[in-house]
């Protein structure tokens, strides 16, 4: 099953599994984290049918978490980490449109 919620930002994809406590904790973080700095989410069930080369890779790895596209977080991790990627992101994109 895959969910995309689209704001202004970066692309975040969460990686997880129906019987994850751990991504259930994680997708309750990331949502308290969209109501300050924002980013869009899809979350991606690796046990769904098509998902298999996520299911692969990160069977015992989930959560995982993607930032455009690269790993920033995997297993457990906490909400400072991710507002402090997302913030440098955040800055590093409105340089990049002043410069």
């Amino acid at each position: 099953m895959r969910s995309t919620s689209s704001v202004a930002g970066p692309s975040l994809t969460l990686f997880s599994g129906p019987t994850c406590s751990l991504c259930d904790t994680a997708k309750t973080m990331l949502k308290e984290i969209q109501t300050e700095i924002p980013f869009s989410l899809q979350t991606i069930d690796i046990h769904a049918p098509g998902q298999e080369q996520w299911k692969k890779r990160y069977v015992y790895d989930i959560p995982v978490l993607h930032l455009e596209g690269k790993t920033i977080a995997k297993g457990r991790w906490d909400k400072e980490s991710i507002q402090k990627v997302l913030q440098e992101w955040h800055s590093n994109a409105n340089s990049t449109k002043t410069s």
